[in-house]
């Protein structure tokens, strides 16, 4: 067993009741193996979030005190950060727009490196999937691995890598969690326009995992979501509001939320 978090979405008026509803919410992906095993998520939660482990939500500016926030029993009191609270209060836009200028940044120091590194080759593409055979696929797996090496080792790439690690370490601001961090889009950043490259690198921040939506969908890391009303994939005839596996498309579906909307970050054994 392992553990997970989630945002949990509910009416604004559920803050009154807030124990309740949130265990409503969950109630059907309880593990109790009596229907489909894609409905078994969880033996367990509580509410979690706060500036310590950076795992809960970043507030706007004059919510601090807001009536409606949520916070974790075990909160440090980390100033800015919280375990939920009316979707109105939360950070969404202000993360995105920081990450932006980030990453238009880091296009910029990208074209500023090149006056001075060999030209990067692109990253050569292996054709990845399916394999036929167990042995095309090790043999492709390797190829990919190869390709992987020899674009890292370029000096342009190493040296892009390293400046964006030191923007991120200089940005003071709201908390970006890993954002540019893993590979610093280097794939991509000297083959797109400044603006879409921003935008595309922005477009899922702040990143949540997972979701339980308002009308209850149960959107988790690697499989289609799920329907709390139904007895499992196949039998479900409702449609999900979301994309499978688009992130980008979750960070949408909780900013364009209505303003009361009540958002709570939980922590599920599962």
């Amino acid at each position: 067993m392992a553990g997970m978090r989630i945002v949990v979405c509910l009416p604004g008026e559920a803050r009154t009741r807030l124990d309740e509803a949130l265990a409503e919410a969950m109630a059907p992906f309880e593990i109790d193996f009596t229907r489909d095993e894609e409905l078994d998520i969880w033996d367990g939660w509580t509410i979690c979030g706060n500036g310590s482990y950076r795992d809960g939500f970043q507030l706007l500016p004059g919510y601090e005190d807001d009536p409606r926030i949520v916070r974790e029993v075990r909160d440090d009191g980390v100033p800015g950060w919280c375990a939920g609270g009316p979707r109105e209060a939360m950070a969404f836009a202000e993360i995105r727009a920081e990450a932006r200028d980030i990453a238009r940044a880091a296009w910029d120091l990208w074209r500023e490196l090149a006056r001075s590194h060999p030209p990067a080759q692109p990253r050569r593409m292996v054709w990845d999937s399916p394999w036929p055979t167990s042995e095309e696929y090790r043999a492709g797996r390797e190829a990919d691995q190869e390709a992987g090496a020899a674009f890292d080792a370029q000096p342009l790439v190493v040296a892009y890598r390293e400046g964006v690690a030191a923007l991120l370490e200089a940005h003071r601001g709201y908390y970006l969690g890993g954002f540019l961090q893993h590979g610093a889009a280097a794939e991509s950043v000297g083959w797109t326009g400044r603006e879409d490259f921003a935008a595309a690198e922005s477009a899922g921040t702040p990143w949540h995992q997972h979701v339980l939506t308002l009308d209850g969908w149960w959107y988790g890391e690697d499989e289609p979501a799920v329907h709390g009303e139904c007895d499992g994939p196949d039998a479900c005839v409702h449609r999900p509001p979301l994309p499978w596996l688009r992130d980008t498309a979750r960070t949408g579906y909780l900013e364009e939320l209505p303003g009361d909307t009540l958002l709570v970050k939980l922590r599920c054994h599962v």
